[in-house]
């Protein structure tokens, strides 16, 4: 009997968090929804913004009963596990006394049967003695009854208190499944990537409103000023009728109301052209664009279609078909993005800033599944702020170490996805390392510096065994350091384990395994540099590409890409997976996939402890 596991204090403080976090989502509701209501400011802008509010209000709504109710769910849990953990000590306490009281008298009860045995044995000597010992045996006897019964007593307290905690914990359970299931809050990869452009989309049009909003002002300022000017002419008229009977003063006025008037002439005219020379460049400015976007335009969609057909008359799958299509179509038709690559190139010359290194509990044995928690553990913990899921603060990298063959360690490396689909944010996996370590690998992106200089945090060496692994944006920056011969060439990769990424493009020595996991609807792994040459029927290449239910996110989400390498490599699914897993005799140092799974090594070669550590990283200049 051990006492319950469970931190009750945890869990009330992560509890009271999510209530807390559901009353802000109330407030935030009740404003957007004070917002959104008819005002005295009436215009096409604050229409608007109305609009907004009240949509982002009904947005924001439908989660706070997902945050409220888990807050309760788990406030319930820990006051029922509390105090089940407080029934279970007290009745371990009691069996352990009761179990004490029963040894001792059964002991007692054992000496005194060997006493009567030797006063039997003494031909009837001492009768008042026999009758004494007959006494002491039969209380004897009746205090180990009841210290049995107490015993029995506090396992049936203790049973009850693990069974009123594990009903607590179904019941926390069921109402947290019932009310995320229900929820419509989960946010798909294309919902991130189509937010992007539609702000993009606001900004222009937000853009154009205010030029006509300007042009329209300095219109109404030009008929303003021509009918300050007429109310000046006529009240110049109607002075010089007032005074007509004294001849020279009329000729004065009329000399000055005609000055005047070829004054405002002169000032109506400039005015006129220099407003007409603005509208005239906004128009010019307008036209170039216009046209410059549909040439644009009709570049692209007339050389994606040809693309698109060859591709598909290749061999290629429609969707690696569309995909490899659409990215030269769309860098011929528009050339100016191969500056926006040479921007995001700049923005990866910099060195990344450490935070810090976090210790973790080290588990009993490591798998593929449990790696595939440990990615989504470290893109979620690059989230600082649980308000704001669409900002990652901060970059982490995992490093699990093992014990090889010869006893040696090797390290398996896990890298994050992308977290952040706007540029300009403090972490180091975001849409700029996704577009420079794709179209300009010869540029190290600061998420590639950041696993290196966790790489030797963790004291790993020139020569040593390491596995990369990641999933998207975090697969593609594995392949690209496999592929990268001062990394290669320092360090033994021995594997690397790569899904929902697009490798195909990268030249990786046939000394490294390259399981590389697809789904045959997600379009991410198909966006393989189309300058660069094909080596997706390398040797070394494991690749396993099945079907998957691509609702809401096309198949490219980290918890289905879990399932199929779980049913498609562990289970043995495919061949592919079996051959990957599969032993090689000819392995560089005899170190084998299986050797980075299993069970984690506590201690380095010198006996230092050592175990799971995440190293966190912001970008730095």
């Amino acid at each position: 009997m051990d006492p319950l596991d469970g931190d009750p204090v945890v869990l009330r403080s992560t509890g009271q968090r999510y209530r807390e976090t559901a009353t802000a989502i109330r407030v935030a509701v009740a404003t957007l929804q004070d917002i959104a209501r008819p005002g005295a400011m009436v215009s096409v802008a604050i229409d608007r913004v109305r609009t907004d509010a009240a949509h982002l209000a009904d947005e924001v709504h439908a989660a706070e009963s997902r945050y409220g109710e888990t807050g309760e769910a788990l406030l319930d849990y820990a006051t029922a596990l509390a105090d089940a953990q407080e029934r279970a000590v007290r009745a371990i306490a009691d069996h352990d006394a009761a179990t004490a009281d029963l040894g001792a008298a059964q002991r007692r009860e054992r000496t005194l049967r060997a006493e009567r045995t030797t006063l039997l044995a003494s031909d009837g000597e001492g009768a008042g003695d026999l009758t004494s010992l007959d006494r002491l045996l039969r209380s004897a006897g009746g205090d180990a009854a009841d210290a049995d019964a107490a015993a029995a007593a506090a396992r049936r307290r203790y049973d009850d208190a693990v069974a009123d905690r594990d009903r607590a914990a179904r019941a926390a359970i069921g109402r947290i499944h019932d009310v995320v299931e229900g929820s419509d809050l989960n946010d798909s990869f294309w919902d991130d990537v189509g937010g992007v452009f539609h702000d993009l989309v606001d900004f222009l049009a937000d853009a154009l409103e205010a030029i006509v909003d300007a042009i329209v002002a300095v219109l109404n300022a030009i008929a303003t000023l021509i009918v300050a000017v007429l109310a000046v002419i006529a009240a110049i008229v109607l002075l010089g009728l007032a005074i007509l009977a004294v001849l020279v003063l009329a000729l004065v006025a009329f000399a000055v109301l005609v000055l005047l008037v070829a004054a405002a002439l002169v000032v109506l005219m400039v005015a006129a052209l220099v407003v007409l020379g603005l509208v005239v460049a906004a128009l010019v400015l307008l036209a170039i664009v216009v046209a410059r976007v549909l040439i644009g335009l009709f570049v692209f969609v007339t050389g994606f279609a040809w693309l698109f057909a060859v591709n598909l008359l290749r061999g290629m799958d429609p969707v690696q078909a569309l995909v490899q299509a659409a990215i030269p179509a769309l860098l011929t038709a528009f050339p100016e993005l191969w500056a926006v690559i040479a921007l995001a190139s700049l923005q990866e010359t910099g060195t990344p800033d450490f935070v810090d290194a976090e210790s973790h509990r080290r588990r009993r044995h490591e798998s593929l599944d449990t790696l595939f928690n440990d990615l989504i553990a470290i893109d979620d913990a690059g989230h600082l702020d649980p308000d704001d899921d669409a900002t990652n603060h901060e970059s982490v990298v995992r490093i699990i170490p093992f014990v090889g063959p010869d006893g040696e360690i090797i390290y398996r490396v896990h890298i994050p996805s992308t977290q952040q689909w706007t540029p300009g944010g403090t972490s180091g996996n975001d849409v700029t390392s996704d577009v420079v370590a794709k179209m300009n690998q010869a540029q190290q992106t600061q998420l590639e510096k950041m696993v290196i200089d966790a790489m030797q945090r963790a004291g790993i060496q020139p020569g040593d065994h390491v596995m990369l692994a990641g999933w998207s944006l975090g697969g593609i920056t594995a392949g690209n350091l496999a592929a990268d011969p001062a990394f290669n060439s320092t360090y033994q990769v021995d594997a690397i384990v790569v899904a929902g990424s697009s490798v195909d493009d990268l030249d990786i020595p046939h000394t490294t395994r390259v399981l590389d996991v697809s789904h045959t609807t997600d379009p991410v792994p198909r966006t393989e540099n189309p300058y660069l040459p094909d080596h997706s029927d390398d040797p070394n290449r494991y690749k396993i590409d099945v079907p998957v239910d691509p609702s809401d996110d096309l198949g490219h989400n980290a918890k289905k890409y879990q399932e199929t390498v779980n049913s498609q490599v562990t289970a043995g699914g495919s061949q592919a997976g079996r051959d990957f897993l599969a032993d090689d005799p000819d392995a560089p140092g005899g170190v084998q996939v299986s050797d980075y799974f299993g069970t984690p090594a506590k201690h380095d070669e010198d006996g230092n402890p050592i175990g799971s550590t995440d190293y966190a990283y912001t970008r730095g200049d």
